[in-house]
């Protein structure tokens, strides 16, 4: 069993929003780290252009986040209508598809089990054979979407709708606890699960800030924050082995683990 004290007061910054956090936030904490709550990213709801024909008129409806589940179950509750039980489910991962269940009590949702993102979901046997079908996939908008119609028009789909359910907005939060922190140390660790909330906690901080922060260690969750990150001057990254929760905490653990081995083989030599 992993120690209560493993990660030895070390600060972990997280950025997602904090409905999403509490796994990480609370074992952290177990850990004997100390997690810091700074969302990057805001959410609105854009439901509008939702209607009962979005959901009879197609036959698999894609679900490229949990906030695009969680805006079309509110627009479900608020329009009296139930999920049509002829319309199957496809997520990009396994925390999606769980939302997907839990909101509609649909059983069988497709998704991948070891990778992540609609590029996985779209190699699945089950999504090769869309010929004549109508798809809608349901996200925040922004130039990957385009990147899903073209995998829909090359599975010879009869029809693919795009549905931008909700829109993601540079945080408003208070900066001020960080930047106090920022001004005594560098943080530990930061995770960053997007290169928009990368860009969005730059953006947040000023340039003395921002350097300052260079000097953490950052989790990521995939290959593409890293090089967004490198390209911004940031040269300690890890990326997590998948984009899971459970992942990003296991390399805090062993990140850290690393960094005081080192300290004390300095402090050795140092003798």
């Amino acid at each position: 069993m992993t120690r209560a004290d493993t990660l030895n007061g070390a600060t972990v910054l997280l950025t997602r929003p904090a409905a999403y956090t509490d796994f990480l936030s609370d074992n952290i904490r177990r850990l004997g780290g100390r997690p810091i709550a700074l969302p990057t990213i805001e959410v609105r709801m854009t439901t509008e252009g939702l209607n009962r024909e979005s959901f009879i008129d197609h036959d698999v409806a894609v679900f490229i986040s949990r906030n695009a589940v969680s805006a079309v179950a509110d627009f479900l509750k608020k329009s009296g209508l139930d999920w049509p039980s002829s319309l199957k489910c496809a997520a990009v991962g396994n925390k999606t598809a769980q939302a997907i269940r839990d909101a509609f009590g649909v059983s069988d949702v497709i998704a991948p089990v070891e990778e992540y993102g609609a590029e996985a979901l779209m190699e699945m046997e089950s999504m090769k054979c869309l010929k004549g079908k109508r798809v809608i996939f349901f996200d925040g908008g922004g130039v990957r979407s385009v990147a899903m119609v073209l995998m829909l028009e090359e599975r010879g789909c009869a029809k693919a709708t795009h549905a931008v359910v909700y829109e993601r907005m540079r945080s408003r939060c208070d900066t001020s606890e960080l930047i106090r922190i920022l001004n005594s140390r560098p943080l530990d660790f930061v995770v960053l699960t997007s290169v928009e909330g990368a860009a969005n906690l730059i953006a947040m901080l000023d340039n003395e800030h921002v350097e300052i922060l260079k000097n953490s260690c950052m989790i990521v969750y995939s290959k593409r924050i890293e090089t967004y990150l490198m390209e911004q001057g940031f040269d300690s990254t890890v990326v997590a082995r998948s984009a899971s929760d459970h992942a990003v905490l296991e390399s805090i653990v062993e990140k850290h683990k690393d960094r005081l081995l080192r300290i004390t083989d300095a402090a050795k030599a140092a003798l």
